[in-house]
């Protein structure tokens, strides 16, 4: 059988290939049989990280061939052949790419050397190429260039063929969890890993956190990050190191720690939480027919205390809904709809009028403040028990004037609802406008006898 072992350099986020290097092994014969290697012109500038990384710049590529010149020949000493690469998706799924847009459908079976070295020499603490090379003891020269890359991959795939060359044809046919776990990521810490309900770390190489998740069953939550081959994605499982994660037991207290663990880590990878502003707030007023009515509008400090606070006109216009919804409200009151006559509620039968002077200011007001009420009482302080992390546990969470406070675990048999001596085991935590967000959503699901409310003098 022949192997196309392939590695490439690229532009980085772009992902144009910048160099090419492919060398063809025949296992039979158990030698290079032929082999191609060019620089090649991204059409595009090189950035200065890549150009650190790899030494490659826009100078060295100026006068190379750009990939479709260089296409035939990467087709052609492919062809027939396994591709073969270090975390083989990347590679693959570039190349794909160049074929692509020069409307091509470049397909070939292909094999991993991480997956491959994972199963035939389990346990060693990373499989990444260069520690690879060094705990095998395999010469590497030209780190990061794809020539020397592909050479010392040749190697190592020479000496897992001579391990177990039924192993990797087997690969080379399908997919396996295995397989797709990030080169740098031990197999013993993803299976180490509970399918249990939780807040996940993903750490780089410094040991920096580059991605905070949530879920019910973390396992199978980190397993479907794994399972995504796109460039993207690619380049974030590059950079996993190790992962780490807490168990809350409920999805609730989940939910609270992720949204302040993303705003104490800023990580990379993170994107919808990044926001700390509450750049949008929802204000109550009274018309002048004496309709009470809500809006969302910038928040300004020179205002009255809002309703609630957002970090964009989406969040909040998505709780305003829910309000309307809930208490039958009317969205042209609400500054959800702004036309001439009734709103639309009106005309499917789910507004009463208000917009058109069918319904009594003093009716409509009734439920406008119904609606006020149930979302002030989220402001005052109370605790919200909820299940913990086994049978013999409670959590709870505590919310003092409104703002999050923190949460904490205690033995079911103690529960109390004592304040002072629940606050001995109190995890102190950081309100946000992602929390407030959270707990609109989230109290609205909790039934009333878990929601332990405190006047000023019992706190």
């Amino acid at each position: 059988m022949e192997y196309a072992v392939v590695d490439i350099e690229t532009t980085g986020a772009s992902n144009k290939v910048t160099e090419v290097a492919i060398y063809v092994y025949d296992d039979e014969k158990k030698q290079i049989i032929d082999e191609y290697s060019s620089l090649v012109n991204p059409e595009r500038t090189i950035p200065p990280f890549i150009t650190k990384l790899t030494g490659i710049d826009d100078d060295m590529v100026s006068t190379a061939p750009r990939f479709f010149e260089i296409a035939k020949e990467v087709h052609r000493i492919t062809e027939n052949r396994i591709f073969v690469a270090h975390n083989v998706s990347f590679d693959y799924n570039v190349i794909r790419g160049e074929f692509k847009e020069l409307g091509a459908d470049f397909r070939r079976k292909k094999a991993c050397t991480v997956r491959l070295t994972r199963k035939l020499i389990p346990g060693l603490k990373s499989y990444s190429l260069g520690k690879l090379c060094k705990e095998l003891n395999i010469p590497i020269f030209d780190r990061h260039r794809a020539t020397g890359d592909a050479k010392a991959t040749t190697i190592l795939l020479q000496m897992l063929l001579e391990k177990n060359q039924d192993a990797v044809k087997t690969v080379a046919q399908g997919k396996t969890k295995e397989g797709s776990l990030p080169p740098h990521l031990p197999k013993e810490t993803y299976d180490r890993l509970p399918d249990q309900t939780g807040v996940y770390y993903m750490h780089n190489e410094e040991g920096k956190v580059i991605y905070v998740g949530k879920s019910k069953e973390i396992k199978t939550r980190i397993s479907s990050h794994f399972s995504d081959n796109s460039n993207k994605k690619l380049a974030f499982k590059n950079q996993i190191h190790d992962i780490s994660y807490q168990i809350t037991g409920s999805e609730f207290l989940a939910l609270l720690i992720e949204a302040v663990e993303i705003k104490n880590h800023f990580p990379e990878f993170n994107r919808a939480q990044k926001y700390t502003g509450t750049g949008y707030a929802l204000y109550k007023y009274e018309d002048q027919k004496g309709v009470l009515r809500m809006d969302v509008v910038k928040n300004k400090k020179y205002l009255d205390k809002p309703i609630a606070s957002f970090s964009n006109t989406t969040r909040a216009k998505t709780f305003l809904r829910e309000l309307v919804e809930q208490f039958n409200l009317c969205s042209k009151m609400t500054g959800l709809q702004t036309t001439n006559g009734a709103c639309f509620d009106h005309q499917v039968g789910r507004c009463k009028g208000i917009c058109i002077g069918k319904e009594a200011p003093a009716d409509y007001n009734i439920r406008v403040k119904a609606a006020i009420e149930q979302f002030t009482l989220q402001l005052g302080t109370y605790l919200v028990w909820l299940k913990g992390r086994n049978r013999e546990e409670k959590a709870y969470i505590y919310i003092e004037n409104g703002l999050y406070k923190g949460y904490g675990f205690i033995d079911e048999l103690t529960q109390t609802n004592d304040i002072s001596e629940l606050l001995e085991t109190l995890i102190a935590q950081k309100h946000n406008v992602d929390i407030q967000h959270i707990l609109n959503a989230q109290l609205q699901k909790i039934h009333p006898k878990n929601i332990i409310h405190f006047s000023n003098s019992q706190q």
